[in-house]
């Protein structure tokens, strides 16, 4: 058996610098380790107290939250997809009977709004109670799972509100239409009083008297169907809506027109018109209409005027009327100002008569514009929508008369 030989002392010292060497890689890299754990260990030691911190502020929010929910004066109901409530808040119970929060939990959201309503499915947004109490529904997509929070609001109040609103413009379009009523009694009601006058006079024909006495009576049944026209309007009713040919309601012009035109000496030009022009609307309405223009006109003009009235198809869709007069005109710096109600010139004047042709214009869904006339007067347009049969035979501009 080999025995090993003795290390030199040369190889001795060289083994002893290696095992130094070594030694100190070693703990290099022992310290190098110690380090990249502290680091480590700082590390994860900072990111769990922000994940803490991070954890504490949601369960602050989300103990806010609870508490805002629960303090809403509104319902809040959490519905999932197969419509059962999963949570709810005090206030929401509240509305429902006054049970326990835990009680609407698992309930049916039909059955609950039958019990409070009466009825199992919502018709519109609003709900009202078996009380009369009335709350507004607004549904809304929680996240993707289906769920859907609804958010219920009392509007008892707010719907009071509205309807004594309401009741306040029905006083205001009362006082406006009785205003309106008694402009538009004005003019029939001075003509009436003016064939009256003549029925007075002994030697007045008995053909005469018997003519005299129909046109009084025309006034008067003027009167009595406008009367139930304002109070159709006040009573929320529909407007009268009928099929009316141009033709009747120029003839009825005329004739409401005439006292006022013999006792001014005025004259009124009016063209023929056949029954090719037809308009839906209330006859009385838009004969009213024309009639305050001319009564306007007469009355603005010191000394006898000429009216003169041009009728015309704009196209197969629209046709205009034009009101001219030979007066003193309008000022240019009341021309915007002309339609507004109670906006007046005139020391007697009660600023309702254009506003109430505008009325009747928009309501005929037409419309109405002013202008000066270069040779002098005024001149009103009077567009309206065309009802006929026919529509196709009226030329485009085609003019009835020039």
């Amino acid at each position: 058996m080999s025995q090993t030989e003795p290390l030199s002392a040369g190889e001795l010292e060289e083994a002893f610098q290696v095992f130094n060497r070594v030694s100190i890689e070693l703990e290099t890299t022992y310290r190098q380790l110690e380090d990249k754990v502290e680091a480590l260990t700082a590390e994860l030691t900072s990111a769990r107290s922000a994940k803490l911190r991070e954890l504490a502020e949601k369960e602050r929010l989300a103990h806010r939250l609870s508490a805002l929910v629960a303090a809403l004066p509104g319902g809040v109901l959490i519905v999932d997809r197969q419509q059962r409530i999963r949570d709810a808040n005090p206030e929401a119970a509240q509305i429902f009977g006054g049970a326990q929060v835990g009680a609407l939990v698992g309930e049916a959201w039909e059955d609950v709004l039958l019990r409070a309503t009466g009825d199992a499915r919502l018709e519109s947004k609003e709900m009202v109670l078996r009380d009369g109490a009335r709350y507004s529904v607004v549904s809304r997509p929680l996240d993707t799972s289906g769920d859907r929070v609804l958010l219920i609001t009392d509007i008892s109040e707010i719907h009071e509100l509205q309807e004594q609103l309401g009741r306040k413009k029905r006083l205001t379009a009362l006082g406006e239409m009785a205003a309106r009523l008694a402009h538009q009694v004005r003019t029939p009601l001075s003509a009436a009083t003016l064939y009256l006058s003549q029925l007075g006079r002994p030697d007045l024909p008995p053909e005469q008297r018997q003519l005299v006495a129909g046109k009084v009576g025309q006034r008067l049944e003027y009167m009595g169907n406008l009367l139930d026209s304002m109070l159709s309007f006040v009573r929320g009713g529909t407007p009268v809506r009928e099929l009316i040919f141009l033709n009747s309601v120029l003839q009825d012009f005329r004739a409401q027109l005439q006292p006022h035109l013999l006792a001014s000496g005025s004259t009124l030009q009016i063209p023929p018109v056949d029954d090719t022009l037809a308009l839906l609307g209330d006859r009385d309405e838009l004969v009213g209409a024309l009639s305050n223009l001319g009564m306007n006109a007469i009355e603005a003009a010191e000394s006898p005027v000429l009216l003169d009235v041009w009728v015309g198809a704009l196209d197969d869709r629209r046709l205009q009327i034009r009101v001219r007069d030979d007066g003193p005109g309008i000022g240019e710096d009341v021309l915007e100002r002309i339609f507004d109600p109670f906006f007046t010139t005139r020391a007697k004047g009660t600023g309702l008569g254009l506003a109430v042709v505008a009325m009747t214009m928009a309501n005929h869904g037409g419309e109405i514009s002013v202008r000066n006339r270069p040779e002098g007067g005024a001149e009103f347009l009077l567009t309206l929508p065309i009802e006929a049969a026919e529509k196709e035979a009226l030329i485009t501009g085609r003019a009835i008369n020039e």
